[in-house]
């Protein structure tokens, strides 16, 4: 047996064979095939190509990339007999997609991030370097790169590509197409098909926005083809088909075992990623301890195994072998030798220089770009050859991936080049001013242009060297040229210095503080990258704690002055009295992040400027003002004023108030170091927020901050009371997970229901992976079982909640309810707001059909199908079910409310519509919508008034939408239709009149215009004649009249205002003389009398303002027709032509009992036009306070006890006792317009006199509640004018507006009843008034 292994593991030389050449050496002694056994190639089921899965055409199945001969050694060999791979073969159930919305729905989902577009570099080439090619390298500090950045020879192809034929095929922009072949045994049986092949292809087309066609084969196997608008929506379409009607392909892959790591991945993240991409099931075997440190070249392998349909097992398998590929048959090596100055001319201009190093596409060759210098500086001179001496980068290096072979070749002629150029190469510095750095070289693009131009290459300083150099590399005879070239650059940009510390020299904390405070400020506002963009010129801001000096770097020198006009405006617009500065420890800046910092813009228009260092305390408020929600900020550029800086103030100092309370009777906050080790610093996080969740209102969380250094411990900060308990709670925390990693490969095992798999996946696995990061478990999902690996007690929980899961969705129901298409909008709701209102009311999922016929402008259907979870509707369901399914109680229940809001939607679901002109619409919508609201608040219908974007009709008409019940309809209906009968039958005149006569077409409060209209047949309600006629401002310039509305009103509208500016054309003016004091009888109560006077005479009466003084005082202007003015002269002459006055003698003692207080004047006044005045004498002076019913003494209240009728306050006064002091007469001259007049007043002041003889008591009657003197008054007044027919008494009653009301005793006798008359009238008048509020008290 020795000598046999001796043998073979040598070949004919004696020299070790691989481990390739030896499975190969292997397989030929094995098995030599002969002509007979090898199977036809028609019979035979091929694989896919392995660039396109499950047999899609592709041009990689023709132009497939040659192996190398290791390559090919290490290839599996079928040793299964031919024609026995399909027996035994049973059909399984597919995988599950992970990416399917309708197997997996989510527990709350998002929109899809969308990537960023390439944006221009600001400097440098017209376009950037990730839209014109592939980066080359990193840009920064020299540090290289193996991502897509890196210079790379070889493309990277996806797992499908788009199909080609024989013959080139045109593709129509926006048009993509795909075919996939299916052999037999890739096919599901028919009867194990859920439907047939057509109705699935049906089912696909109706909801994918491609379109798969299937065609059969000559072997009996079909082809799909897909077209869509795009890669991902065909392939989608096929991976659907493949679901439905592929064959469960189970494939084992032999591997090394020293690739397992590399399939896994760092925490199983590669082999996860395999898994989503693929749709497939992955299953890689334990490691074996014993095969642990074997290297890449040993010949232990390991299996495996792939499962699902034909599509999803060969993008995995392609994806285990790419891996397999580049571990094995490839070799991966760093050239960490060559000095990095010489990178960018082994890469050549544009990557020109790799080709002849990639061996014919066998290597990769990736060399970083080098634009700055890292760790060492420029190289050192060599003073002989004043050549550089030039030392390889401690970490940037070439890296060589490919065949063995091929990367030894090309690492032998990258190092021969290198070594040639090492002694054509020289340096020279050139001193640059820094801020310029920016402008020698943009992009990528840039520097291979350079290069390409100058034959050299620029490298500048890192960004933490203060110096100025940069360094030029490149030929001695090509040093000059790219020194011109760098000065051009560097030099063509103009340069502006802005001192912002001087426009204000006299801020409070100092000019340059609030430099800093207005720089910080606009840089977390992005001003300056607005400003930078708007005006295409760089902003270069001062090193932290340099003077606040900003430079502006721009193209020309007016766009230069431009750009510093506009920051001069905007620093000015911020002057110190708009900031304040707030010191606040650095512990609650986050709280003022997330609470603060919205409510306060929100509430006093602030903004806060919070440090982004966890060192710097200083919080400043910026005064910004109030504005519209979702509205752009913009910057203010005016000097505010002085009434604008002290509500500046004032805002600030409430904020700042605010902001003090936050942290008012907190404990001092202290920072402590932590002992965690590295890999649990997230795990220890995210258990920090979970502790903290439920805190009480004032506490704040715990802060758990990770160190910038690995080398440093992390710390922990808050309140110092609670740091040393919350550090016992992290070190316990951090002891259990170092138990729970020694216990990490537990696996436990339990059967779960294949039916509810997919909830437990979720929508595209984020409720496993929920679960997986709450548990701290690895989850693995199986045919009916669920395998969890890690902690006991972890596992456990998993399994707990798992398993409560299942049992929550036994316990679910399914009804379906048949609805009614139209119907499903308004159940739905906008936005979804019915379906989620039910969803979360019941815990259930209410699936409406996803149809486009449904979908409305709002989008109400579609986001309530977002909403319900459905957005990918059954295949089955059809247009007028909607599906119900949830626990038993809550669908029930849902299901019983739904029905019970569809029979509401279909009584309410009655519609018509309103033709009317488009003309019309401003006028039924109204001033803010304000007239269409008021019809439907009257009619109680929905309207849908069409938009402007809304198609009109030929005839310039548009239709209005009703809804609602039978009734609201109608109404609307009837409603609108009577206005656009009004507004078809309207006319539309223009009368140009001069402005001069407006005012009397107008006429006092309008009221001639009103006039006007309602005798045309106008409206006579409201401001509507202001519709119909619509009259120019005094202050505009404009003379027409507008009138619009009814044919006929607008004809007698414009007759009567042509009539009434034809007769002020030919009238004239004259005065008359007329008392001031007669003047408030000429114009009447509210001009009452002035009206009925100009319509009776024809005539306009202008009466002077009180203003006026001297003759024109008395003189009343009468304007009109020449026939008409003398009549009326006549008549206001006449009016108010005096008789002789007549006097009367009335004793001083009765006087204020006779004129009640003026009341009796005023009645003279009114009915007979009558005045009296005294000739020039005093009137006495009214009664003393306490004669009047006023007393010091408190009134009882009701609430006392026993007080019954004495609940009231009485005072009787004897006037004639009161008025004993005065004595004589006092004259009333009685004046008016007529003897009858003066004989009608002196009538009734004589009878005044004797009942005031007569009346010689006054008595004040107080009741304690002023709400019982509606009882005396009675309904209408009834009760108490009986009181004054049967008493002969005058009884004044208070009233609320009078201020009687007040409390007892209070105010000048207004809250006690007045009863004046004799003594016996008086207290007969008491008694029936206390009788009348009688039981009150």
């Amino acid at each position: 047996m020795a000598s046999a292994s001796s043998v073979d593991d040598t070949g004919a030389n004696g020299e070790n064979l691989s481990f390739a050449e030896k499975l190969q050496k292997k397989h030929e002694e094995s098995h030599n095939p002969t002509v007979e056994e090898v199977e036809d190639e028609e019979d035979k089921p091929h694989p896919p190509s392995s660039s396109v899965p499950a047999n899609t055409t592709s041009t990689a199945e023709t132009e497939e990339a040659p192996l190398s001969e290791k390559a090919k050694g290490k290839q599996k060999v079928e040793e299964a007999p031919a024609g026995q791979a399909n027996q035994g073969k049973q059909a399984v159930p597919q995988p599950f997609d992970t990416t399917s919305e309708e197997l997996f729905p989510a527990l709350g989902s998002g929109p899809k991030p969308r990537a960023a577009d390439p944006v221009p570099a600001a400097w440098g080439s017209k376009k950037p370097a990730s839209v014109a090619r592939k980066a080359n390298g990193v840009n920064g500090n020299g540090t290289g790169s193996s991502g897509p950045t890196s210079r790379t020879s070889t493309p990277v192809s996806g797992p499908l590509s788009p199909s080609t034929n024989s013959q080139p095929r045109m593709q129509m922009p926006g048009r993509h197409s795909e075919t996939v072949h299916f052999t037999p045994s890739q096919l599901l049986a028919r009867n194990q098909l859920k439907k047939p092949i057509p109705d699935v292809l049906r089912d696909i087309n109706k909801k994918s926005k491609a379109r798969v066609e299937m065609k059969h084969g000559k072997d009996g196997g079909i082809a799909f083809e897909s077209i869509g608008p795009s890669v991902d929506t065909v392939q989608q379409a096929l991976r659907e088909i493949a679901k439905q009607v592929g064959a469960k392909q189970s494939v084992k892959i032999p591997v090394p075992a020293s690739a397992r790591p590399y399939i896994i991945g760092r925490q199983g993240a590669t082999i996860t990623n395999i898994i989503q991409e693929s749709g497939a099931y992955v299953q890689v075997p334990k490691a074996d301890d014993s095969v642990q440190g074997l290297d890449e070249d040993d010949d232990h392998t390991i299996d495996v195994v792939v499962e699902g349909d034909p599509i999803a097992a060969e993008i995995a398998r392609r994806k285990i072998e790419a891996i397999v590929k580049e571990r094995t048959s490839t070799m991966s090596t760093r050239l960490r030798e060559i000095p990095a100055e010489l990178y960018p001319f082994l890469a050549g201009p544009f990557d020109s220089g790799l080709e002849p190093f990639t061996q014919g596409g066998e290597v990769q060759v990736k060399i970083p770009a080098y634009h700055s210098w890292s760790r060492q500086g420029p190289p050192k001179i060599n003073e002989q050859t004043q050549a550089p001496i030039l030392a390889p980068h401690p970490s940037s290096h070439i890296q060589l991936v490919g065949d063995r072979e091929a990367v030894q070749r090309a690492r032998a002629d990258i190092e021969h080049q290198a070594e040639a150029l090492q002694g054509q190469l020289m340096t020279k510095q050139l001193p640059i001013d820094r801020n310029r750095h920016q402008f020698i070289l943009g992009d990528q693009d840039s520097h291979n242009n350079f290069l390409k131009d100058t034959g050299c290459y620029v490298i500048l300083p890192h960004d933490d060297d203060d110096t100025e150099m940069v360094t030029l590399v490149g030929p001695q005879d090509r040093l000059d040229l790219g020194e011109a070239s760098v000065v051009d650059l560097a030099m063509s940009m103009q340069q502006q210095l802005i001192d912002i510390a001087r426009l204000h020299n006299n801020a409070p904390q100092g000019a340059q503080a609030h430099a800093r405070a207005i720089t910080n400020y606009l840089k977390q506002r992005e001003a300056l990258a607005e400003l930078e963009q708007l005006y295409n010129s760089r902003i270069v801001l001062p090193p932290s704690g340099a003077p606040m000096n900003w430079e502006v770097f721009s193209r020309d020198g007016p766009t230069g002055y431009r750009v510093k006009s506009d920051i001069t405006n905007i620093i000015n617009a911020h002057p110190p009295s708009r900031f304040r500065q707030v010191e606040m420890n650095p512990f609650y800046h986050q709280r003022l992040r997330d609470d603060y910092r919205d409510q306060l813009r929100q509430q006093h228009g602030v903004h806060l400027v919070i440090p982004d260092d966890e060192n710097d305390s200083e919080v400043v408020i910026v005064y910004e003002g109030a504005s519209e929600p979702r509205t752009p900020f913009e910057l203010p550029r005016q000097r505010p004023s002085q009434a604008d800086a002290v509500r500046f103030e004032e805002a600030l100092r409430q904020a700042e108030q605010i902001i003090q309370n936050l942290s008012a009777g907190q404990r001092p906050i202290e920072s402590r170091p932590v002992e965690v080790p590295q890999k649990f610093h997230d795990k220890v996080h995210r258990h920090v927020s979970q502790e903290q969740r439920n805190l009480s209102e004032g506490v704040f969380p715990i802060q758990f901050i990770p160190p910038t250094d690995p080398s440093e411990a992390p710390i922990i900060r808050g309140p110092n009371d609670r740091l040393d308990p919350f550090a016992e709670v992290i070190r316990a925390f951090v002891e259990a997970e170092k138990q729970d990693e020694l216990e990490r490969d537990h696996m436990t095992s339990f059967d779960f229901p294949k039916r509810h798999a997919n909830f437990l996946i979720g929508k595209r696995g984020e409720n496993i992976s929920k679960l997986r990061e709450e548990f701290d478990v690895d989850i693995h999902l199986g045919e009916g079982k669920v395998d969890i690996k890690g902690p006991p007690n972890k596992a456990e929980k998993a399994k707990s909640r798992i398993l409560a899961m299942s049992k929550k969705l036994d316990d679910e129901a399914t009804h379906v309810l048949k609805i009614q298409p139209q119907y499903h909008r308004e159940m739905i709701g906008a936005r979804g707001s019915q379906v989620n209102r039910l969803q979360e009311r019941y815990n259930v999922r209410v699936q409406f059909p996803r149809s486009a016929s449904n979908q409305d402008d709002d989008g109400s259907v579609a986001n309530g199908s977002e909403a319900g979870g459905h957005r990918n509707a059954r295949s089955n369901q059809a247009p007028d079910e909607v599906v119900i399914r949830g626990p038993k109680k809550g669908a029930d229940a849902a299901k019983e409310e739904l029905e019970s809001l569809l029979k509401y939607t279909v009584e309410n679901s009655h519609s018509g519509t309103v033709s009317v002109a488009q003309g019309q619409l401003p006028s039924l919508i109204g001033t803010g919508g304000r007239e269409m609201e008021n019809i439907r608040q009257q009619t109680g219908a929905k309207i849908d008034v069409p938009g402007a974007r809304d198609g009109v009709s030929p005839s310039g008409r548009v239709e209005i939408k009703l809804k609602g019940t039978r009734k609201q309809v109608e109404d609307a209906k009837t409603l609108l239709q009577g206005r656009a009968k009004v507004f078809d039958d309207s006319t539309t005149k223009v009368i140009d009149v001069d402005k001069k006569h407006h005012r009397a077409i107008i006429g006092p409060s309008g009221t001639t215009l009103k006039g006007i209209v309602a005798a045309a047949g106008g409206p006579t309600h409201g401001q509507e004649h202001n519709r119909i006629v619509k009259v120019p401002r005094p202050d505009s310039g404009e003379t027409a009249i507008r009138l619009e509305g009814n044919k006929a009103v607008i004809d007698k509208i414009a007759a009567e205002i042509q009539k009434i500016v034809a007769e002020r054309e030919n009238q004239v003016s004259d005065t008359v003389e007329v008392p001031t004091e007669k003047h408030r009888h000429l114009i009447g109560p509210g001009g009452e009398t002035r009206r009925k006077l100009e319509a009776e005479l024809g005539v306009t009466i202008e009466i002077p303002r009180e203003s006026v003084q001297g003759p024109q005082r008395s003189q009343i202007k009468l304007s009109g027709p020449a026939d008409k003015i003398a009549p009326a002269k006549e008549r206001l002459s006449g009016m108010f032509k005096d008789v002789e006055g007549e006097t009367i003698e009335v004793p001083r003692s009765l006087h204020h009992v006779v004129s009640d207080n003026g009341h009796f004047f005023v009645k003279l006044r009114r009915e007979l036009k009558v005045t009296v005045d005294h000739g020039g004498q005093q009137p006495p002076p009214k009664p003393l306070a306490n004669q009047s019913g006023k007393s010091d003494t408190p009134l009882p209240l009701i609430t006392d006890e026993g007080t019954g009728e004495e609940g009231y306050k009485w005072d009787l006064v004897d006037k004639s006792a009161a008025s004993s002091n005065e004595e004589g007469t006092i004259p009333w001259i009685l004046r008016g317009p007529s003897p009858e007049a003066l004989s009608k007043a002196k009538m009734q002041l004589e009878a005044a006199l004797e009942r005031a003889k007569v009346s010689s008591c006054t008595g004040y009657l107080v009741l304690p509640d002023p709400s019982s003197y509606r009882l005396v008054i009675g309904q209408g007044g009834e009760r108490i004018n009986g009181v004054r027919a049967e008493t002969g008494c005058r009884i004044d009653v208070p009233n609320k507006k009078g201020g009687r009301n007040a409390k007892a005793g209070e105010g000048d006798g207004g809250e006690a009843i007045v009863v004046n008359g004799s003594k016996e009238g008086v207290e007969r008048a008491k008694e029936l008034i206390l009788e009348a509020v009688k039981g009150r008290y």
